[in-house]
């Protein structure tokens, strides 16, 4: 099943992680608040998050793409 990851900061200005599924349900969420966004990735990646660095965009019909010599 493919999950999103989110990262937030909850009501009590500490770091929370969520994974939600495709139609935006909660899976599962962190127990524990973390007031350093590090340690609440890290516990993230004990329960299977990996980062994944955002594609280049597509370009748009019509728009041209030029190339520097």
């Amino acid at each position: 099943m493919r999950v999103i990851w989110r990262f937030f900061v909850g009501e009590d200005a500490r770091w929370r992680w969520q994974q939600l599924s495709v139609d935006r349900a909660v899976v599962a969420e962190s127990r524990s608040s973390y007031e350093k966004y590090e340690r609440c990735l890290a516990a993230a990646q004990l329960k299977g998050y990996t980062f994944e660095a955002a594609q280049d965009r597509l370009p748009r019909p019509g728009n041209r793409i030029y190339s520097r010599p």
